[in-house]
């Protein structure tokens, strides 16, 4: 089990897109991926991505979230933390001239933040991206937020009984599960709340949209040590891969076959493949996992035999589903790939030479954002 969560924001519904001058590390970053643009559009949709960036970034550095472990553009990263060194995003920027000449400019199509937190027993990877072009329907400037029990945190050299060993209590009663993830998820929220305010504080928009959802992997088969997952950068942030992650997410390959084995009753959760794809979502009329394989990766994927279940394609699950006539492809509906025009070239009410240094911003002074 883990938690996902998204926050939303659509330029449409903005008062105002504010293009303060990036200063500092993101403003090295700017003069990198803008350098040989001959465009001046293109110079001010990139400008505009970073300036909003920058702004994202303080807004997490006003509630304590500073470390920062990837920078990207498109798939060029032109920070990434391999190391786990806290915080070490200015010394990588004054070395990034080193990295420079394996980009070649060209216009971007998303820019890129990942950034990791810990509080109060949670475990957070925090992704903003800004788009340039979105699909009807999606958001250009979103933050993915995912939450592991870092108490479970796979120690040195252990292995899968062991971990499921140290896990055990909270299996033992339902009532002592329940209360584990009525604690965590509240926490969890809290914190995405907490991301929201913060949001509202350093960009003024009149709309964001917020949800979150509990999560459950289902692997196809057994996983034996963190070293068995395979990393995905097409999902969510938890499976991209990061420096030391696979330690924190190996419980909770393992939950599924825990509540399995030891018969706990499951609901309001979305059941997912490894690569963190949707296969089943269990509203309030949930299930015994003991009666069913649904949840064992010791057997075959069985779908449960009670519950409020709605199945979804697309995922390493969908021959089962098909062959047991819970989803077929035309359950699917298509929401078109149209794509709209850049969002960046609207009205250009933002004042792109308004912040020239810290010192002159009282937001960057007072938050320590251009840091």
């Amino acid at each position: 089990m883990y938690f996902a969560g998204n926050l939303a924001i659509d330029p449409s519904q903005m008062t105002k897109i504010e293009r303060v001058k990036p200063t500092k590390i993101f403003a090295k970053f700017l003069n990198a991926i803008t350098m040989g643009l001959s465009s001046e559009q293109v110079e001010m949709e990139t400008f505009t991505a970073v300036s909003i960036l920058q702004q994202l970034n303080m807004s997490l550095r006003s509630i304590k979230v500073n470390n920062v472990i990837r920078l990207a553009v498109n798939d060029y990263d032109f920070y990434l933390d391999e190391k786990g060194v806290d915080d070490d995003l200015e010394q990588a920027m004054l070395e990034m001239e080193v990295k420079i000449d394996a980009f070649e400019s060209e216009t971007f199509e998303g820019v890129y933040m990942v950034l990791e937190h810990e509080k109060n027993r949670i475990k957070y990877l925090i992704e903003i991206s800004i788009l340039r072009k979105h699909k009807v329907g999606e958001f250009p400037i979103q933050i993915k937020v995912n939450g592991v029990l870092a108490d479970y945190k796979a120690q040195p050299g252990e292995n899968r009984k062991q971990l499921e060993n140290r896990m055990g209590d909270a299996f033992k009663k339902q009532e002592k599960y329940d209360g584990l993830l009525l604690y965590t998820e509240n926490e969890f929220n809290s914190f995405i709340g907490d991301l929201e305010l913060a949001v509202r504080k350093f960009i003024k928009t009149d709309d964001t949209h917020q949800e979150t959802s509990k999560r459950m992997i289902r692997p196809k088969k057994k996983v034996n040590k963190p070293d068995d997952f395979e990393a995905n950068r097409h999902s969510e942030p938890i499976y991209h891969g990061y420096y030391g992650f696979s330690d924190f997410m190996f419980y909770s390959l393992l939950w599924s076959s825990m509540c399995h084995h030891n018969n706990i009753y499951c609901n309001n959760f979305t059941m997912v493949d490894e690569a963190g794809q949707d296969v089943m979502t269990v509203g309030e009329e949930g299930f015994n996992a003991g009666d069913t394989n649904t949840l064992n990766d010791e057997a075959d994927f069985e779908a449960p035999a009670e519950g409020d279940v709605a199945y979804h394609g697309d995922n390493e699950f969908q021959g089962e589903l098909e062959s047991a006539n819970l989803y077929s492809e035309t359950d699917s509906s298509d929401m078109g790939g149209t794509e709209e025009s850049s969002w960046f070239g609207g009205d250009d009410s933002g004042d792109a030479s308004g912040c020239s240094s810290c010192s002159s911003c009282s937001s960057c002074s007072s938050c320590g954002g251009c840091s």
